[in-house]
Order: structure tokens, then sequence, then C-alpha cells
């Protein structure tokens, strides 16, 4: 059977869920092992698939990344190699939780940053036809949430947002990507839902009247006005020439190629120092988790029991 698989990619707070709710309503299998909604954070639910998420937060370790690394920045296959030994768990959740699924899709922002890998995954299945959807936000929207929720400073989240943008751009030239702007999901979700089919090529039935996952209120950040600088301008130029109809390829590049100089302006030191504390971060998440999973961590959970009771007895 030729399976249709549809990859949504973009940053964080970019409107990936929101897509992924409209997909699911489409009829396009999102996952088995789904997060469920988290109130103030996605009220309608993430439609993300939880093993998937385990595994891209692996690789992020092996590479030394975290999501909100304003320096993991992939255009490229580089420093792909070190995550060979994770081919098969890919390939286990695609089997476990997509078989025989007609029309799947899968979201998890991560995903992004590890597109090399994922691609080469699906790449290797003959009888699996995919297709990318770039979920395109206003940087300045998303600075807006992600400092609402995770104190990010403007700085920070303009700089996870050209990472993610310019990965999921360029790693997807090679393939069949829409790129759908959060504006337009909102105004026009039955127009952008039989865009989707069609350019995908799925064989799906759906009322294009009926679909009631998208609406406007799922916007809940308004553009913030933002100081003047190099950064925030390069970021509302990679954002106007994505969301054109024709998206200018050459900007794009010449927006990139100022992005890089940017990146390399950034002391070494610092660099340095970031990558020493996120190569400290996995090591010790890894040690405590580890020993949380012990026998031994388990066999001292009733002894802590009673230490409690008899602490409050006291």
């Amino acid at each position: 059977m030729k399976q249709k698989a549809i990859l949504v990619i973009g940053m964080h707070r970019s409107g990936t869920s929101a897509l992924s709710g409209l997909l699911d309503e489409m009829g396009v299998f999102m996952g088995k092992s789904l997060f469920s909604a988290q109130k103030g954070v996605n009220e309608k639910g993430f439609f993300e698939n939880s093993a998937l998420v385990s595994l891209n937060e692996k690789l992020l370790d092996v590479t030394r990344w975290s999501w909100d690394d304003p320096l993991a920045e992939c255009i490229d296959a580089h420093g792909m190699q070190s995550l060979v030994n994770f081919e098969y768990e890919a390939n286990d959740i695609l089997h476990r939780d997509y078989e025989n699924r007609e029309c799947w899709g899968m979201k998890d922002p991560r995903t992004t940053l590890l597109l090399p890998f994922w691609k080469k995954i699906v790449a290797a299945k003959p009888n699996l036809e995919t297709s990318y959807i770039l979920m395109v936000r206003s940087p300045f929207e998303v600075f807006g949430s992600l400092n609402k929720r995770d104190g990010f400073s403007l700085e920070k989240s303009l700089m996870l947002w050209m990472n993610y943008t310019l990965s999921g751009y360029f790693n997807t030239l090679d393939q069949k990507c829409q790129i759908v702007a959060y504006d337009r999901l909102l105004e026009e979700p039955s127009k952008v839902a039989v865009e989707i089919a069609f350019n995908a090529g799925l064989q799906v039935e759906f009322d294009e009247s009926a679909l009631s996952f998208v609406d406007k209120k799922l916007r809940n950040q308004n553009i913030a006005e933002v100081p003047s600088s190099h950064l925030v301008t390069l970021a509302t130029s990679l954002y106007h020439a994505l969301v054109k109809e024709a998206v200018p390829h050459d900007d794009v590049i010449e927006i990139n190629n100022q992005y890089q100089l940017f990146l390399q302006s950034l002391s070494e030191v610092l660099k340095e120092h970031l990558s020493t504390v996120k190569q400290d971060e996995v090591y010790y998440r890894h040690l405590f988790l580890s020993a949380y999973k012990s026998y031994w961590w388990k066999l001292s959970w009733p002894m802590k029991k009673i230490e409690n009771i008899l602490r409050g007895k006291a």
C-alpha cells in the first residue's frame, strides 16, 4: 500500500499545533501516543507524538543541542553522522505508530533542526510519499509567546526563530514542501486545507464547511514593539520573504549569508561556555535518570515514605 506522510515543521509557538489539529480534522492520522492539551500553553492540544519527541530529545543530546539552544542551527547534513545508531529506533516508531495508515502526519518542532536525519529515514521507505509543511509566524509574535511562557529575551527568541526557519527552508528545497503563514491559517483555514490536500496528493474526503479546529481565537499574541537592530532586520526580511506567494530564493540566500556573519561575530568564549554548559547538562540529567530508574532508588521509596511519616509525627 502506498502511504502518504506529511511532516509538519517550523519554530515552536508558530502554529504547528493548530496546523496539526487541522490535519487531524482532515483525516490525517497524527499518531497513537499524543500529548494531552495543556492549559495556558496549547488549550486544544499539541498533536505531538510522545515517542517522536522522546527520540528527538535523544538526538539533540547527542548533537549537544537543545530545542532552545540559540546556536543550534542546521541548514545542511553537517553533524548528523553521529545519529546513525538511532535509525533503528526511528524506523520502529514509524512502524509501530503509522504502519498500515494510508495517510499520516508527524509533528514536533524539534524535527526541524534534525531534518537531515528524518529525511534519510523516510526516504528509505519505497512505499512512502512524503511532503512537508513549513509553518511561518511573525518572529515577533513568537517572541511574545516565548517571553510569556519561558521568559526568553528578544535576541534569543529571534535567533531560535531564524535557526528553525532557515533549517526548515533549506533542508526541504529538494522535497515537496508547502509554506503556510500563520496569519493565513487563521484567516482561511478551509482554503489552506484544500491546498494541503492538493499539494500532498491526499486521498481523503472532508467537509470544508465543517472544519472548526482553527479559529481566530488561537491568536493570543500581538506583535510587540521591538527596538531596531541587525538581528531584527534579518528576521523581518526573512519573514516577509517567506510569506510571499513566490518566495524570492536569492533574497533568502542573502539573508542566510548575513545571519551566518552575525553568528560568526559572537564571542568564541561565549560559544565555548554554552557548549560546556550543554555537555554538563546532558551528562548530569542522564546520570539522574539512570539513578532514578535503578532498583536501589525504587527500593528506597518505602523508607522515604516511612521517614516522612515519622517526621510528620515529630
